[in-house]
């Protein structure tokens, strides 16, 4: 009677223990250029059992892990779930996909990483380790891996066969948890002390290494620089090929933790735990306009270059459409929850909330998608 019991309560709450995705939902729609110009409204809001960690679409699937180590899988836009899978303990960085195969970093546990096929509800392979607190790069055939204490790996995206392996007593690295940047042949990482160092793709072999704030963020590239954002109120510049600074923001306020950057053009968007957002220019880091809102806001903002607006959510539930040209507020209502991260998505914008939710919000007068 009590496991009968049991097994109602977890189906209410989210179905069986494992994912369900249809042959097929994988696949990307055809209209890939999302837009969702403002005023949003909520579609749907699910709970995913613990705190969310981070969340990735694949197809028509939306997939979010949380702190409690599982991945739980809505069909899009309807909202459907699609199962949840037990991976391992505390899943912090965003996973990757490559066909129907998920590639998750696992925090706590005897397994770094794990691959499952999401078609055939299976796990394909598994490294053990140490636990990897950072996003896998997964580019072609290989997935590159980095360790919570330093240990960084390449990887055969298949059967998960080692390339190569470099030690923490090579590069210095101690505490990875921001997503790796790779730059052409180079892999860019930073650590909680701030170490940011290059090693080549092919090899692995260090090519160069620099010491700046602690790094909790996930990095972000564009035209061959590498954006570090740091938690001493740096985000700073960095030349791939060379480490070298091409430019710096530093606030006075060095307590401030800033956000991943997002880019549109030749903007970079940044926001921060002092609640404001910054537009800067990305040849010189020169500040273009600022925002100041009410609260933290530890998610990376999302670009609408369609609809001409920046996302912003805080940690007090609020969320803005600022005008990317100017920041002028164009836009704003208030979810129920913070909001931990933000991202965009073929079907509308997708927030995960504390302490336990995720949403998916859609424009009210325009269709989401439009064709490229």
């Amino acid at each position: 009677m009590l496991r009968a019991l049991w097994l109602i309560g977890l189906l209410v709450l989210g179905g069986c223990r494992s994912l369900q995705v249809p042959v097929g939902a994988l696949v990307p729609p055809e209209e890939a250029m999302w837009t969702a110009p403002p005023p949003l409204t909520v579609r749907w809001r699910h709970d995913v059992e613990a705190a969310p960690a981070r969340a990735l679409v694949a197809g028509r699937i939306l997939l979010v892990t949380n702190h409690k180590g599982d991945v739980h899988a809505f069909e899009l836009p309807e909202g459907r779930r699609r199962g949840v899978l037990d991976v391992g303990r505390d899943l912090i960085g965003v996973p990757a996909h490559r066909n129907s195969l998920m590639v998750v970093p696992v925090a706590l546990d005897d397994a770094a990483v794990v691959a499952y096929d999401l078609y055939r509800r299976r796990t394909v392979w598994r490294r053990n380790g140490d636990g990897a607190e950072a996003g896998p790069v997964l580019d072609g055939e290989v997935v590159y891996v980095a360790e919570r204490w330093g240990r960084v790996y390449a990887l055969d995206v298949e059967d998960g066969q080692e390339r190569w392996m470099q030690e923490p007593e090579a590069t210095g690295l101690e505490g990875v948890r921001a997503r790796p940047v790779r730059v052409g042949e180079l892999l860019v990482l930073a650590d909680k002390r701030g170490r940011v160092v290059a090693l080549e793709t092919r090899t692995g072999r260090l090519r160069w290494q620099r010491q700046l704030s602690p790094v909790y963020a996930d990095l972000a590239t564009a035209d061959g620089w590498v954006l570090v954002p740091t938690t001493r109120g740096r985000l700073v510049a960095l030349e791939a090929a060379s480490g070298a600074t091409a430019w710096m923001l530093a606030l006075p306020d060095t307590s401030v933790h800033l956000t991943t950057p997002a880019m549109a053009g030749s903007t970079v968007y940044v926001a921060g735990g002092d609640g404001v957002v910054r537009a800067l220019m990305l040849r010189t880091g020169m500040v273009r306009w600022t925002w100041t809102g009410g609260a933290a806001i530890v998610a990376t903002s999302v670009v609408d270059t369609t609809a001409g607006v920046l996302y912003v959510g805080d940690l007090r539930g609020r969320l803005v459409a600022l005008e990317l040209t100017n920041g002028r507020l164009r836009w704003e209502t208030r979810l129920e929850d913070g909001v931990l991260e933000l991202i965009g998505s073929p079907f509308g914008l997708i927030a995960l909330t504390r302490p336990r939710h995720v949403y998916l919000l859609q424009s009210d007068h325009e269709t989401v998608a439009s064709r490229p």
